[in-house]
């Protein structure tokens, strides 16, 4: 039936499959079945063809990288970081907003296309993501060439193409974290604050309330070879299009238009316009930048919020029955394929790695002792460790959130910013079983 509809979109949109080419050059391209799984990764989209062969073959849905590569089919999880660097042509800032209300991601979207637009940073684009969110796109181009960066104590100029994902996660970091207090009246002006605690099962006090435990900006969390949905993909979650909309027709945005059955093509560009190399960014990146590095613990606090996963209740049972079968600390032979990788020691992710270890260790009933003993262990494998620093500054961090009784899960095996991206996701028969890496160690004891 999702077959067909596809199929009948795309004929009866020929432009749509033109801009979906044009959007795919230099990209890495990836394909969704059905059941929720992605096709073999690298691929690529040369033709209007490619799209209805893998429409035929079961894929419902599109994605592209935030990365523009000089040949996407090179790319490997086994490439280094400088390897990357090299095979990169460039990226764009891809502002991924999605929220659990629809209204309150539209407001999101309106407050950061008016904080770039005052900055005369132009053309922007947004696109609907098909679900509850939007896509906000700032071109390669507006970038400059270089940018000059501080590494220890001293400031280098780098190539600003090999400055992904670090940068693109300052600029999102700052851009949060100006537009956060408006989006904290918003809330406060159009909802109750308790109801919608409740409404959202936030495992939070009402004066904790951060608007990022409604909106998650997924840019905080990339790594390399991110990739997010195409224009005009379809979300088969909810049967509609991710569409481009004028930035000045946000406000008045309805959703229902984006419906798979009536889309009619509105030629609203989205990275399709050939631009002028202009670095309008170049000014926010500095701003960004020098923030960063005044407000170490104010990103740190964004980037807490953006990372509290919601406790399915799935998952929450498993939780409480691994604590019943084990009768304490969970041994490492119990623990997920992922875990395992991670804990080989990585090359990237590592500060996602770091926060997925502590809350998966505290949840399996580890003390903080031994978590601090296996973290130190685990460091001294990464090809290029965490400052000593940052891995006491998080211990500390959660020590006092688990102290004030609240509860972390690391993300769920669905979360796109995690253990696929990081490269340590290599499912066994156990994880096609499972939503969390937390629920693994009690179906593997009831298979023994």
């Amino acid at each position: 039936m999702l077959k067909t509809k596809l199929i009948s979109f795309y004929k009866r949109n020929p432009e749509v499959l033109g801009d979906m080419i044009k959007v795919a050059q230099n990209r890495e391209i990836g394909y969704m079945f059905e059941d929720g799984t992605f096709g073999k990764r690298p691929y690529i989209l040369e033709n209007e063809g490619d799209i209805f062969e893998l429409i035929k073959k079961g894929a419902v849905s599109f994605h592209m990288s935030v990365e523009r590569w000089l040949n996407p089919l090179e790319l490997s999880t086994k490439l280094k970081k400088t390897q990357l660097n090299e095979l990169r042509l460039g990226w764009d800032l891809i502002i991924d907003l999605d929220s659990k209300n629809f209204n309150i991601a539209r407001y999101t979207a309106k407050l950061i296309i008016d904080l770039l637009t005052g900055k005369e940073i132009h053309p922007i684009y947004i696109k609907y993501s098909g679900g509850k969110g939007f896509h906000i796109a700032v071109p390669w181009e507006l970038f400059p060439k270089e940018v000059t960066v501080p590494k220890g104590d001293e400031l280098i100029k780098e190539d600003t193409k090999n400055l992904f994902p670090e940068l693109a996660r300052t600029l999102a970091s700052y851009i949060a974290y100006k537009i956060e207090e408006d989006l904290k009246k918003f809330i406060e002006r159009n909802w109750d604050i308790n109801e919608i605690i409740n409404e959202y099962n936030l495992n939070i006090l009402p004066e904790q309330l951060s608007p990022f435990h409604l909106i998650e900006i997924d840019t905080i969390l990339i790594s390399s070879r991110h990739l997010f949905r195409m224009p005009y993909s379809i979300n088969e979650k909810t049967g509609r299009v991710s569409i481009p909309i004028g930035p000045e027709d946000i406000n008045s945005f309805n959703p229902e238009v984006a419906d798979i059955d009536y889309y009619i093509y509105e030629n609203i560009p989205f990275l399709t316009e050939e631009i002028d190399q202009k670095p309008r960014l170049e000014k926010l990146i500095y701003t960004a930048i020098k923030w960063e590095a005044v407000n170490k613990i104010e990103k740190e606090r964004i980037r807490a919020t953006q990372l509290k996963i919601s406790v399915e209740e799935e998952v929450a049972k498993d939780l409480q029955r691994t604590k019943i079968k084990f009768k304490g600390k969970v041994p490492e032979k119990y623990f997920p394929p992922c875990i395992k990788n991670i804990l080989n020691g990585i090359e990237d992710g590592r500060k996602r790695a770091l926060f997925i270890l502590i809350n998966f260790l505290i949840n399996l009933e580890w003390s903080w002792k031994e978590i601090e003993a296996l973290l130190w262990k685990w460091n001294d494998k990464n090809p290029n460790p965490l400052r000593e620093r940052y891995i006491e500054y998080q211990l500390q961090w959660h020590k006092e959130k688990y102290g004030k009784g609240l509860r972390y899960l690391p993300p769920n095996c669905s979360n796109a910013g995690y253990y696929k991206d990081m490269g340590v996701c290599n499912p066994d028969e156990i994880c096609k079983l499972i939503k969390n890496p937390i629920s693994y160690p009690l179906k593997r004891f009831k298979i023994e």
